[in-house]
C-alpha cells in the first residue's frame, strides 16, 4: 500500500473532528482552569460555582494529586459531569468507583466518583443537557432533554458520563 493509500485509510477511519482544539485546549489549561481552581477555593466562588465543580483526586498509578474545574449538573442523587472520551483522560480513573474531593459551592466535599453506563447514564446526559444549553450543543447533544443533534447518531457514544456522590 503506497503512502498516500495509508493516509487515505487512516483519515477514513478517523474519528470525526475534533469539539475541542488546540488552541482552546491551550487556553484552558494555561488560563480557564488555574483562574476556576483559585475562584471556586476563594469567596468568590459563587462567580462560578453555579456552573464549576472543581475535582481533586490522587492518580492511582503516578500517585498525584490532579485538580481541575469541570461542568456539571446536579441529578441522580450526585453531581454529573460529561466529557469526551477521545479528548479528555480524567473520566478514566473513575470507571471503578474511586474516592475524590469536590468544592461544591464553596465547601471541600468528600465524594465517590463512577463512570455509568447505559439507560442511567443517558437519564443523566439528558439532565446535564437541559443544565447546560450551549455546552450540550458543543459536546453533540441538545438543550431538549439531551437528544443527539441530528446528523450526529454518535454522540452519546463518545461521551463518558461521571456521576460523583457525596460521602
Amino acid at each position: 500500500m503506497s503512502p498516500t493509500a495509508v493516509v487515505a485509510a487512516t483519515a477514513a477511519v478517523a474519528p470525526a473532528v475534533a469539539r475541542v482544539s488546540d488552541a482552546q485546549r491551550t487556553l484552558e489549561q494555561r488560563f480557564a482552569n488555574p483562574f476556576l481552581r483559585r475562584v471556586l477555593r476563594s469567596p468568590l466562588h459563587r462567580l462560578a460555582s453555579r456552573w464549576f465543580v472543581l475535582v481533586s483526586y490522587v492518580g492511582p498509578k503516578s500517585g498525584r494529586r490532579y485538580t481541575f474545574p469541570v461542568a456539571y449538573a446536579v441529578a441522580g442523587g450526585g453531581i454529573v459531569a460529561v466529557t469526551p472520551e477521545a479528548e479528555s483522560n480524567w473520566w478514566k480513573n473513575f470507571r471503578r468507583p474511586m474516592a475524590c474531593r469536590l468544592w461544591y459551592r464553596g465547601r471541600r466535599r468528600e465524594a465517590t466518583g463512577e463512570v455509568v453506563t447505559g439507560e442511567f447514564a443517558a437519564d443523566l446526559l439528558d439532565r446535564y443537557a437541559a443544565a447546560h444549553g450551549l455546552l450540550a450543543r458543543e459536546l453533540g447533544i441538545s438543550e431538549d432533554g439531551g437528544s443527539r443533534v441530528a446528523g450526529d447518531e454518535a454522540a452519546r457514544d463518545d461521551l463518558a458520563v461521571v456521576l460523583f456522590r457525596f460521602d
